[in-house]
């Protein structure tokens, strides 16, 4: 086989490509709604279908629906319709992933401000031997373990594989998500690595955020005798509360996330957020 024809079997199969992917985008745009590889009758077959749309997420030109049996797909700008509203755009993989109930907590019409408590932040490091007096070894969980009482109580857990927890308590009094409370969670952090007094302790910018509680209260409420706490779950399997805060007299409304992400890249997107909502 010459240059000329192996140039020529190779542009036909390019274009067989592009052809395979203009289809897709047609026929979203035909159907307008979710639609999977079974909906996709046409002149291409399941591997070729199955490859483009492989080619198209990796492009965000289209999301795939999460925990679906059979895969199917939305254009991105679908995202913020009434029947996708519990869904958003992921950064990473062009996949669509549950919101975690933030909607939910800005929506309720509380006076108080969107917070955080009980952080959990993990960082690595190549060695444990700066470890000194006053930590305790723990074999069920082959790690170390010591509590500081700074501006907030903190819980520090050394992992024999150079992994550490750091685990902030501040139910009581959150975090509130604007400029203020990102401060003084920047400052809390600067206590931790102070405390640790180790070299090889990262900045804590590159701390990344395992998990966190959003939050929002009421005001406060005087009944004698109110209890209450109430769990669920959606088919994410995300975790919501709604509970009674004894010691603040309060209703908090609450949901679990896992954001794994350093705490830097956290902070911008808040900060973004409130510079949206302001100008908005």
């Amino acid at each position: 086989m010459n240059k000329e024809t192996t140039r020529s079997t190779r542009d036909k199969r390019n274009d067989k490509k592009v052809n395979c992917s203009t289809f897709i985008l047609d026929y979203a745009k035909q159907v307008n709604r979710a639609f999977g590889y079974l909906d996709l009758k046409g002149p291409f077959r399941y591997g070729t279908l199955r490859n483009n749309a492989s080619k198209l997420r990796k492009e965000r030109k289209i999301l795939k629906l999460p925990k679906e049996n059979s895969a199917r797909f939305i254009l991105p700008e679908w995202a913020s319709r009434s029947e996708y509203s519990c869904i958003h755009k992921s950064d990473s993989k062009g996949m669509v992933v549950k919101f975690s109930f933030l909607s939910f907590l800005e929506g309720l019409g509380w006076d108080s401000v969107l917070a955080v408590h009980a952080l959990k932040l993990s960082f690595g490091v190549y060695s444990l031997r700066w470890l000194g007096d006053g930590w305790e070894y723990c074999k069920r969980s082959c790690s170390y373990r010591r509590r500081f009482d700074l501006s907030y109580p903190v819980s520090v857990q050394c992992f024999d594989t150079g992994t550490v927890l750091i685990s902030v308590k501040s139910s009581v009094k959150p975090f509130p998500l604007d400029f203020e409370g990102l401060l003084s969670v920047s400052i809390l952090l600067g206590e931790v690595r102070a405390c640790l007094g180790a070299p090889c302790i990262p900045e804590p910018s590159s701390w990344v955020v395992v998990q966190w509680h959003l939050n929002r209260d009421s005001e406060a409420i005087s009944i004698d005798g109110l209890s209450f706490h109430v769990t669920f779950r959606d088919f994410f399997n995300d975790v919501a509360r709604l509970y009674f805060k004894r010691k603040l007299n309060r209703i908090r409304a609450e949901a679990v996330q896992n954001p794994k992400r350093t705490i830097k890249d956290l902070f911008e997107s808040v900060l973004n957020r409130e510079q949206n909502l302001s100008n908005g």
